[in-house]
This record gives structure tokens, C-alpha cells and sequence, in this order.
């Protein structure tokens, strides 16, 4: 009898959630933003109060709200009655990734202490940010750093190839965020691994760097330090 109420509940949860997903669609509301913005409903919730509505643009996801009556769209964070900031935890969530599915031999690893924190970080050497992150991370402890390249210039693409080809990479990826230029030539080698580090990222729709993604599937979009003390510790 408990597995049948089991079946039940969820094959009512799934109709409701479709019955809401065609409502929501017809919406000229949603009708209207969907076409000027080029996304997709990937999936509807209701919240009480308002529909949540999950659009997609390539490997992208974001969240929408959605009055019950369709009549008013609303972009931006909701907050509950602890302040706490309810769209971007879901949006973090709708957004992980399986952390056990990266290509962790195409990255470039450095492991400090016993290296129990994993930490992935997309970058792009010339990013202000990611330099600033890079630095922050030389001052913390006990864990293993995944680095992935994602060139945003044609000038960054040229250096990360260089860096690539180094004998000693670190070396040469630390002159590089320094602003300086590689001392490394350019080789075949060094474009196959980065060509296969850009299309990781751009498996995972990376738009922007620094990108850090924790050992929990989460992501932090850039160099939010606040969130990297609390995940990797003070």
C-alpha cells in the first residue's frame, strides 16, 4: 500500500508540474520574453505565491518569476524572512555539475598541503580577477586546485598556449598573471589541451571567468571571496 501512495504522489507531482509548465507557456508574458530573449522553459514550480520558471540558453539556467495571473514577469533575487537569498541557492542548484564527470587530466593541478578541499577554477590569464583570485588562493591551505583555461582574447589564447608548452607550467603561469610574457614557445601539444580545456568550459556554459566550481557540484561565478573563505576555510 505505501509503495502504490509512493506511485501515487509522484505521478500527481509530475502532472500537476506539466499541467503548470503548459499554463505557464501561455502566458503572453512568458510568450513575449521567451522570444526577446532567446530562451527556453526548462521547467516550471510552483512557489505558493508565484510560479518559478527555470529558462535555459544553451548550458546556461536561470529563474524567472511569474505572477498567477501571467500578467507580470519579475527578474531578481527573492529573499525569505531570514534575509536569506532563495534565487540564488536555486540557482545554484538548477546549475551543478557532476563533479565526477570533469576531465581532471586536461587541467593543470596544484595541490597545497594534504589537498583535501577540491577546487576547480576556469580562467583566462589576463582576467584582473582571476589574478586577483589566483594570488588569494597562493595564501590558503589544504587543498587541490584544478585549473582550466578559457581564453577570452585572442592575445590570452596565445599566452595559455605558451604556458602549455612550458616544461615548468606553474612557473610559466605565474609570469603570465604577473602580466609578463611566457618564455615557452608555442607547440601542437599545448593548442590539443587547450583546445580540450575550452570545450570542457563551454560544456558547462562558461561566460565569464574566474569560474569555480566545489567539490559539491556548486558553482562560484567570480572571485567571490567571501564564499571561497567558507568553502575552503579561513
Amino acid at each position: 500500500m505505501k509503495r502504490i501512495l509512493v506511485v501515487l504522489v509522484m505521478l500527481l507531482w509530475s502532472c500537476n508540474t506539466s499541467a503548470d509548465v503548459n499554463k505557464v507557456k501561455e502566458f503572453e508574458t512568458v510568450k513575449n520574453f521567451i522570444s526577446k530573449a532567446k530562451v527556453e522553459v526548462a521547467e516550471v514550480k510552483d512557489i505558493g505565491s508565484l510560479y518559478e520558471v527555470v529558462v535555459s540558453q544553451g548550458k546556461s539556467k536561470n529563474i524567472i518569476y511569474v505572477t498567477k495571473d501571467g500578467k507580470y514577469l519579475i527578474l531578481g533575487n527573492l529573499l525569505d524572512k531570514d534575509v536569506n537569498n532563495v534565487t540564488r541557492e536555486r540557482a545554484m542548484e538548477i546549475n551543478k555539475i557532476d563533479f565526477q564527470t570533469i576531465p581532471f587530466s586536461d587541467a593543470i593541478e596544484i595541490k597545497k598541503g594534504k589537498g583535501e578541499k577540491k577546487l576547480v577554477m576556469v580562467t583566462d590569464v589576463n582576467c584582473p580577477y582571476c589574478k586577483k583570485a589566483y594570488e588569494w588562493l597562493k595564501t590558503k591551505d589544504n587543498y587541490t586546485l584544478y585549473i582550466f583555461f578559457m581564453p577570452l582574447s585572442d592575445v590570452s589564447y596565445q599566452k595559455t598556449v605558451k604556458v602549455l608548452c612550458a616544461k615548468d607550467i606553474l612557473s610559466e603561469l605565474n609570469l603570465a598573471k604577473e602580466g609578463k610574457e611566457p618564455t615557452a614557445n608555442k607547440c601542437d601539444a599545448g593548442e590539443a589541451r587547450l583546445k580540450k580545456n575550452i570545450e570542457f568550459a563551454q560544456s558547462i556554459g562558461v561566460s565569464g571567468t574566474p569560474l569555480f566550481i566545489k567539490q559539491d557540484g556548486r558553482r562560484i561565478e567570480g572571485f567571490a571571496q567571501q564564499n571561497l573563505e567558507e568553502y575552503l576555510g579561513k
